[in-house]
This record gives structure tokens, sequence and C-alpha cells, in this order.
């Protein structure tokens, strides 16, 4: 099913479906209902495995147990999840983005913060209209709500450590 079916199905905006897919929103309750409906599964099957206690005391996630993860509409950017979890009232997500030369994306926001930490090669990291040179060892951390988005200006792929950290809503 396209992007474009579900938010036809659900009378959202393929936008905000994007936000919510590519981990750049936290949908309400009612949101979620509505995307279970138009995926045709229960609530519960689209929640499973979700619970409010946390990781427990330890989560250890091996390289191989790693997956890849669609984000943005993006070329030559890859990400594999490291951890994606939630504990007292914040959403983290831990990602492995590697950056090929070249690589295409636009600028998007985000609802959290998020740090950033160079392990292997260069970029330019443009925030707003800053242009911030990173090299290996370097770090940032920033608002995800200023528009942001790397960049690979060399000839090796980059490879970052990707934290977003987003506070769960309530009340909606």
């Amino acid at each position: 099913m396209t992007l474009q079916e579900v938010a036809d199905r659900t009378g959202l905006t393929s936008g905000l479906l994007s936000k919510v897919e590519n981990f750049r929103a936290i949908p309400s309750l009612p949101v979620l209902l509505k995307i279970a409906a138009a995926l045709r599964i229960s609530a519960a099957e689209l929640l499973e495995g979700i619970d409010g206690n946390g990781p427990g005391r330890w989560l250890l996630v091996r390289k191989q147990e790693r997956r890849d993860v669609e984000r943005e509409n993006s070329r030559g950017m890859h990400y594999q999840s490291l951890l994606d979890t939630a504990s007292s009232g914040i959403h983290l997500q831990a990602m492995v983005l590697t950056i090929e030369p070249g690589a295409v994306r636009e600028r998007v926001t985000t609802e959290g913060d998020q740090f950033i930490l160079i392990l292997q090669g260069r970029i330019d990291y443009l925030l707003d209209r800053e242009r911030l040179t990173l090299e290996e060892g370097d770090s940032l951390f920033f608002d995800g709500n200023i528009p942001h988005v790397p960049e690979n200006p060399s000839a090796e792929p980059a490879v970052l450590l990707a934290i977003y950290l987003l506070k769960e809503k309530t009340g909606e």
C-alpha cells in the first residue's frame, strides 16, 4: 500500500503519515487508530511488542540484529536501527547512518532533539542557514525543529551515529 493510499483511507495528510513512518513524529491515539483501520489490522496488532515499561534493565542489540530503515525521500542515505524504545516519557531512537558521496535529501524537521556523532568521514550539516563542517569524532546536538540535512561533499562514505530524542505526547 502506498503512502497516498493510506492517506486517502485515513483522511490524514501524506506529510503527517510520512513523518510518522520516518520517525519524525509520534502520532496521537486517534491517528494510530485511523492508521490501523486503514491497514485493516487491529490497534493491538499495530502496537504489538510495545509496553509502557521500557526495555527493562538493559537492551542488547547484536550487529546482525540491526535492521534497515527507510527514512525520508532520500538517495544515498542508508539508516540502520540500533534502538527504538520509550522510557520515562522519552522516545529514543538510535541509528547508524551511512551517507554516500553526493547523497540527496530535502531539509526536514523533527519534533525532538537530535545528537549526531561522526564515526567515519566528513560531512557538512546544514542547520537552517548555517553550514557546519563535521569530521570524525565531532558531535552535534540540536533542536530538530530547525530545518536540517547532512551532506557529504567528500569522495568517501561518511558514517554517523544519530540519536533522536522525542518527548511522548500526552492528552491528544
